[in-house]
């Protein structure tokens, strides 16, 4: 029984859900079958602890229906009907968390029900309570269009001319809703079209672009948000319209709710993220302080646990601009916020890093060949952490070995994007020209030099051109 559907939902429970749900099974309103109320009751005593042996169906059975030969089907048919009632439960706990679709479905009575009074008191009180929502997101569009939708059929069906239509506003909210909502998704699938090998159709959408670039809807903060979103994943060169999006950010976020402001701060990371892997300077500084307002803003939380990704770029982005101290504390404060499944990696890859930086790089080697890459963007970044500790320690062999076998990786696995992949391979080409040069086997110029700061996109080609500077450095070339 520990395994069936009830069960593995009644575990998800809070005492306080297990003792609404008690209370839900025993009103007669939404069940009449006094069996059910018993079944939940032996059901109780199990509450943290519904792995337990005790719940076998027959131990079960056994111990709360005494002086029964134990009755497998009876058992399914209460199972099968608690089942349905918690789902009912369920539904009805999170339609009462929401003011606004109550009274909308009691504004569709009172219409249905002809009590017209009422209907235009309670319109003036959904109107009023939509106005006090803290967002303005596609979901207050929509429950504006769904207000003056109601007040359009109340006025239709009435033909109450003395009572505004509000067929203008029914047409004007639905379309803000479509586009905000739509244009969200848009975004995000060109970014993951950038990211990944993935290819969409977005031939509709493309026609939705054209149709705002008037900068049409600009007074609405989730459409011109957007829009500039989709300027910056598609115009890298951008700047402009790059400072244009951080200053709505910054003015217009808190129109939003966290998880969506969050990505919208994503976003503006991977337009800095592509001009880092080109070599620009001064993005490397831009994405940290983007970073430091996510922190600020308390925007680094997916569900209830910090974001590994960004756990891990903010610790390597930290440590590049040598940002020591606050990244020290950053790691303390936060790897106890991280999902347990993923922080002891996180926290490894995190130390490596420090290591490295304080150039202790056998404390670096060690704790990177404890991590697990469970991840892509893992199995990239701590790939070429490791080829760098291994051209700073003169490893050579395991370093041309890690070359062979980072090549291969990049080469078969399908989900990595063709400008990742490019981003990669030309920082193994350009580290392994180094190395060469490093072992005595090939002679440093200025032409390698030139080679290594103009070749794009490299990851960490700022500091591929430090170590190229102490290679001429060495050789005494002049540059």
């Amino acid at each position: 029984m520990q395994q069936s559907k009830l069960i593995q939902i009644l575990s998800t429970l809070s005492k306080k859900e297990f003792k609404d749900f008690q209370v839900f099974v025993a009103s007669p309103f939404f069940n009449k079958n006094h069996n059910l109320i018993v079944f939940l009751e032996n059901l109780s005593h199990y509450q943290g602890d519904f792995n337990s042996e005790k719940l076998d169906k027959e131990t079960f059975f056994k111990k709360h229906y005494k002086g029964q030969d134990f009755d497998e089907q009876k058992l399914r048919y209460l199972q099968s009907d608690l089942t349905k009632l918690l789902e009912e439960y369920l539904a009805y706990a999170e339609f009462s968390k929401d003011s606004f679709r109550k009274k909308y479905y009691l504004l569709q009575s009172y219409n249905l029900r002809d009590l017209d009074k009422y209907f235009l008191q309670e319109l003036e009180s959904i109107k009023s309570l939509n106005s006090k929502e803290p967002y303005r997101d596609s979901g207050y569009y929509f429950n504006q269009h769904q207000i003056s939708e109601l007040s359009y059929q109340f006025t239709s069906e009435k033909r109450n001319r003395a009572f505004d239509s509000s067929l203008q506003e029914v047409i004007d909210n639905l379309e803000i809703t479509y586009l905000a909502r739509g244009f969200r998704y848009y975004c995000e699938m060109i970014n993951r079209r950038n990211i990944l090998s993935v290819e969409y159709n977005l031939s509709f959408f493309d026609q939705m672009v054209k149709y705002l670039g008037n900068e049409l809807f600009d007074d609405v903060p989730a459409i011109r948000i957007y829009r500039l979103i989709h300027i910056a994943l598609t115009q890298p060169d951008n700047l402009e319209n790059y400072n244009a999006l951080l200053e709505e950010l910054d003015n217009q976020g808190h129109l939003f709710n966290a998880n969506e402001q969050r990505g919208m701060y994503v976003f503006a990371q991977n337009f800095c993220i592509r001009r880092i892997n080109r070599g620009e300077e001064g993005a490397l500084s831009e994405i940290f302080e983007l970073y430091k307002r996510m922190v600020k803003k308390d925007l680094l939380y997916e569900g209830n646990y910090i974001s590994q990704p960004d756990f891990k770029n903010i610790v390597t982005t930290g440590l590049r601009l040598v940002q020591d101290s606050w990244v020290s504390e950053f790691i303390e404060e936060f790897k106890g916020k991280l999902n347990p499944e993923f922080s002891e990696n996180a926290y490894t890859y995190s130390m490596a890093w420090v290591h490295f930086t304080r150039k202790e790089y056998d404390k670096a080697l060690r704790m990177l060949l404890r991590v697990e890459f469970n991840d892509v963007y893992y199995h990239l970044d701590s790939k070429s952490l490791l080829m760098k500790v291994y051209y700073e320690m003169e490893e050579y062999d395991p370093f041309f070995s890690l070359v062979d076998a980072f090549k291969i990786y990049l080469r078969r696995n399908k989900f990595i994007s063709d400008f990742q992949r490019d981003t990669y391979h030309n920082f193994i080409l350009l580290l392994n020209k180094l190395m060469k040069v490093k072992m005595g086997k090939n002679q440093m110029t200025i032409a390698l030099h030139n080679d290594i700061i103009s070749t794009k996109p490299a990851a960490d080609l700022s500091w591929l051109k430090i170590k190229s500077e102490e290679m001429l450095t060495k050789w005494k070339i002049d540059f």
